[in-house]
């Protein structure tokens, strides 16, 4: 039945062989390939293809028709494979951090929170002879300082790959490799215990970030990578001096031994200051953060998520880890500047990202002025004040990524805009997406049972022991941050739908495994935070009161009543007899 039909329809429409040749191609080709089409759906389709091309067609319509289908099948067949390729891909690299995400799991299940060292050590012997000769050996080890920034790389590496599953299409393969080295060297980071590899692998995430927003970024992804490459980067030149000169006055760059008191005051002060500044422009804080708004503005979601979640977390722990664990000295002598320089940041971002109208920009301003906030815990010199600031950057690391995704993979994808005003009703056609969107902003305005209002909260009660001005500024941006996203929320999903919204569907299943893992964490760690509190309590207990410059302090000037005093802010009594017996313990 389909031969006699395609061989009637052949006669009406090409008649003899020498006449309409042209005239077929152009006006008949479409209506012929559909029959072709239809007729290969049975077990002879493709034999009477032939045939018919070869056999009843004239020759040069015929070998034309023929190699025009099978290219377009071939070309059919070849989009497959490239999928099939592109998903293999993408398999892979979630594979790989969901297998980091269960290590990670297992070493926090395993931490003893009863030792005061270093645990899980990771000597690797075989090192490059020239690391040998430097005295550099890749020495790794994890404590309750490092545990819960671990915890958040592997949380946050699966769902960077789900925030992009379906828009990355184009150089699949780069784009994974580049995101498994971002996850490897920024968990380096965390767990190295040396100075000169900080610094390595602090950097090595600046060219992968540069990569990444160059690659996959918007219109002005070149602008936005060269601006946080070259802020970052020149900041980190003065880091290497620091640790450099510290190193060949110390005389070993390790954490755990490392002695800050061979320097004269004045120059551990300007070492100090040096460091402060350096991990002021990854924080960030104003005047740094001109690169921030630009790079989230304009990086796919994947880079915003990243950046926001861990790599200005970076800062947080070096602030921690090196300035107040090593430069313990200079950093009491600097708090009251220090909270200063932080209150101006704070006010004037929070001031900042009331004006804004890019929705992204606007999310990116919010968090400059909650990394402000978590410096007033850091700079409190009070224990629950650095408790807090860890659990405050940990609750950021959660809620900004999910505003971020709501922001740029749902609102952006879907309506094409990040203009706040073009938008209005989104509640009335996606419900969905407003109970989402509704829960992250009351975690960016730290409401009560979520992990920012607890963190927030001890962050200003540290810095009100500090200093009460300071916590009243910190109060007063509490204020600003619930101006700011309840009108972005108002204004995106509140009143009758605007006039220029397309109807388009609501979250998807992929995006649920976005959102809902960082909504667990944000509520469960406002709710139960013990299950991490207890790790970093310890792990902040250790680090201040076994710090070698603290010890050093003590023996050579005898200033007992003065680190009775610091220790008296811990919640802790220093051992008989002097501080210094603490040395018996490394």
């Amino acid at each position: 039945m389909m031969f006699s039909v395609l061989v009637s329809y052949i006669s009406n429409n090409i008649g003899n062989k020498s006449v309409g040749l042209l005239d077929w191609k152009t006006s008949k080709s479409q209506d012929f390939i559909f029959i072709l089409q239809e007729s290969s759906k049975n077990k002879i389709g493709y034999v009477m293809q032939k045939a018919l091309y070869t056999n009843i067609l004239p020759l040069s319509a015929s070998e034309s028709l023929w190699y025009d289908y099978s290219k377009k099948i071939k070309e059919k067949e070849k989009e497959k494979i490239n999928i099939q390729i592109i998903n293999d891909l993408k398999k892979v690299g979630l594979l790989f951090s969901l297998i980091m995400y269960f290590l990670m799991s297992i070493i926090w299940m395993k931490f003893d929170i009863q030792t005061s060292n270093f645990q899980l050590f990771c000597l690797l012997t075989s090192v490059v002879s020239k690391l040998g000769e430097l005295g550099l050996g890749l020495l790794f080890a994890i404590d309750g300082v490092s545990l819960p920034f671990i915890l958040l790389v592997g949380v946050i590496m699966p769902i960077v790959y789900l925030s992009n599953w379906t828009t990355v299409e184009r150089n699949v393969g780069k784009y994974v490799f580049i995101i498994i080295l971002l996850e490897l060297f920024l968990i380096a980071v965390f767990i190295v215990i040396d100075l000169i590899l900080f610094f390595v692998f602090f950097e090595s995430t600046l060219p992968l970030l540069f990569v990444l927003i160059g690659l996959f970024g918007a219109t002005e992804k070149f602008r936005a990578g060269y601006y946080i490459f070259l802020y970052t980067f020149l900041g980190s030149m003065f880091m290497l001096l620091s640790f450099s000169k510290g190193s060949s006055d110390s005389g070993n760059t390790n954490f755990k031994s490392f002695d800050s008191m061979n320097f004269f005051t004045s120059l551990q002060e300007l070492v100090w200051i040096v460091l402060l500044l350096t991990f002021s422009v990854k924080t960030p804080i104003v005047p740094f953060h001109i690169w921030l708004p630009l790079a989230h503005s304009d990086a796919n979601v994947s880079g915003s998520i990243i950046l926001a979640s861990i790599v200005l977390k970076l800062a947080l722990y070096g602030f921690i880890r090196i300035l107040i664990g090593i430069y313990t000295i200079a950093t009491v002598k600097l708090i009251p500047s220090v909270l200063s320089f932080c209150s101006l940041s704070l006010v004037y971002s929070s001031f900042t990202t009331i004006r804004q109208f890019d929705l992204k920009v606007l999310v990116a301003y919010s968090s400059v002025a909650h990394m402000a906030s978590t410096l007033f815990g850091t700079f409190s010199d009070t224990l629950v004040g650095l408790i807090g600031s860890i659990l405050f950057g940990l609750a950021h690391g959660f809620v900004s990524p999910g505003l971020f995704f709501i922001v740029g993979a749902i609102i952006y994808d879907r309506f094409g805009s990040r203009f706040i005003n073009y938008y209005k009703g989104l509640s009335n056609i996606l419900p969905l997406f407003a109970l989402f969107f509704l829960f992250f902003v009351f975690g960016n305005m730290g409401v009560p049972l979520t992990a920012n209002f607890l963190g927030e909260f001890l962050s200003l009660l540290g810095a009100y022991q500090q200093n009460i001005f300071v916590a009243s500024l910190g109060a007063l941006s509490i204020i600003i941050s619930a101006v700011y996203s309840i009108f972005m929320y108002n204004r995106v999903t509140s009143g009758s739908i605007s006039p220029f919204t397309i109807v388009v569907p609501d979250v998807f299943r992929k995006e649920h495994f976005v959102l809902l893992p960082l909504l667990f964490f944000t509520i469960i760690i406002g709710i139960y935070p013990y299950f991490l509190s207890s790790e970093v309590e310890f792990g902040l207990s250790n680090l201040l009161l076994f710090t070698p410059s603290i010890i050093s302090f003590a023996d050579h000037n005898n200033d007992d009543n003065r680190l009775r005093n610091t220790f008296s802010n811990l919640s802790f009594t220093p051992p008989p007899g002097g501080p210094w017996l603490i040395k018996n313990n490394f």
